[in-house]
């Protein structure tokens, strides 16, 4: 009896033990029942793909979905795995445009935003990335409901000529035949290579005769390729109205050297109107540029202090398109000085020949240079005089002709030789 009294008390503890165990299970099954999961989905994972020499990483994935009033932040790295300068795009496709989006680069400065047709332009347009360059964005994206779309980042350099290139082809890279700073430059010296805050630089230098551009009726000659591979052009001619630099007061605890900023003259209204109501149909194909105001006033000269772009350019004769002062960034802006001593002006020298001079322009025109600061607290800016020298100052509220300068993005295709009667022109 012993024995089997045995045996039905394990069969008894093995049935109690099953019994316990699916009693357990059911509790966690109804505590589990109650936990919201929210698996990832496709989208969010991240993808990799190349793009010939273009390495994509969508860092969340390029299918992007999601339904609510949130932002939502998507990153990007793409990488340049040749030994030669890219082209690149970003653009949504199959998108719903009731959106609002932006796109930061990895300084968290913002560079583009759209807030309608976002399937019709690009979120970056025909940028340019460096040999081995590894670039990140982070796309921030708004809806005021459901939003559904394809990231895509596209490899242009595969199918598309810049302006910049086209530049390139027509022009072989030459060195300077005269002094820049110390000598005018009277005969064609070609383009010519240096640096500025985006990269390297290429200008045009003396009698130049293959930089024209005409954007409507309207001409313009080729400062320089900038380093981002954008194209800055200056107008030919000078605006028929003459206008003051900056008519603004001096505001109270303001430093007056902050009167010869582009960013807060009242010149910049009258440039934005003006490239407004004249530009209306390239305005999709013009891009922001970087113009450069010296704000240190550290060479005292009989009680003036002059400006580091007065020290630089007319002291030295040292001109550097690398700004150490503050940089506006704008669509439409002025010359700066060093742009003009490196097209081929040098310090109260007469210069008729080099391609910024202009016989039709019958007085001096203004640069976004600041020139000096007397003890009246009266600023003035560097200006070039109608014989094509530069070097004196113009007080900002005292009116002179206007050159405007605008950049043109290297997404727009242009044909075109250059010459006068083959200017460059935008087709597309």
């Amino acid at each position: 009896m012993a024995k089997f009294w045995n045996m039905d008390n394990k069969y008894s503890i093995i049935i109690v033990s099953m019994v316990g165990v699916f009693v357990i299970l059911v509790i966690l099954a109804v505590i589990f029942s109650n936990v919201k999961f929210e698996a990832k989905t496709e989208g969010t994972v991240a993808k990799i793909i190349n793009d010939g020499d273009l390495t994509i990483n969508y860092v969340d994935g390029d299918m992007i979905d999601f339904n609510d009033s949130k932002e939502h932040s998507y990153g990007v790295t793409i990488t340049n795995t040749s030994d030669a300068k890219l082209y690149y795009s970003i653009y949504f496709s199959s998108a719903n445009v009731d959106a609002n989006v932006r796109i930061n680069d990895y300084e968290g400065k913002t560079v583009n935003e759209l807030s309608e047709d976002i399937t019709k332009n690009k979120l970056i347009n025909l940028y340019s990335i460096e040999s081995g360059e590894t670039l990140r964005y982070t796309i921030v994206i708004k809806s005021k409901s459901k939003f559904k779309g394809n990231l895509n980042v596209v490899n242009e350099s595969l199918t598309t000529d810049t302006f910049s290139d086209l530049i390139l082809l027509n022009n072989n890279i030459s060195v300077p035949k005269t002094r820049v700073g110390e000598e005018i430059a009277t005969k064609n010296e070609g383009l010519i290579t240096t640096i500025d805050n985006r990269g390297t630089s290429y200008y045009f230098r003396g009698a130049v005769l293959n930089n024209y551009v005409k954007l409507g009726n309207i001409l313009f000659r080729v400062v320089r390729i900038n380093g981002d591979s954008t194209v800055r052009l200056v107008l030919d001619n000078a605006l028929e109205t003459q206008l003051a630099y900056n008519t603004n007061s001096l505001a109270q605890d303001q430093e007056p050297s902050s009167l010869a900023l582009l960013s807060g003259a009242s010149i910049l209204t009258s440039l934005n109107t003006w490239m407004e109501e004249n530009l209306a149909d390239y305005l999709s194909y013009l891009t922001v540029g970087d113009y450069c105001t010296d704000t240190n006033f550290n060479n005292n000269i009989n009680g003036i202090n002059y400006s580091s772009a007065y020290n630089r350019n007319i002291v030295d004769k040292e001109p550097d398109l690398f700004c150490t002062g503050e940089v506006y960034t704008g669509k439409v802006g002025l010359l700066s000085a060093d742009e003009v001593v490196f097209a081929g002006a040098s310090t109260n020298i007469p210069n008729s020949s080099y391609y910024l001079y202009n016989k039709d322009i019958q007085g001096n025109y203004v640069t976004n240079s600041s020139y000096s600061v007397n003890s009246a607290n009266n600023v003035a800016m560097i200006n070039v005089m109608s014989n094509g020298a530069f070097g004196d100052g113009i007080l900002i509220n005292n009116i002179s002709y206007v050159r405007p300068v605008i950049n043109v993005s290297i997404s727009a295709k242009v044909k075109g030789s250059g010459t006068l009667k083959d200017p460059y022109i935008i087709v597309s």
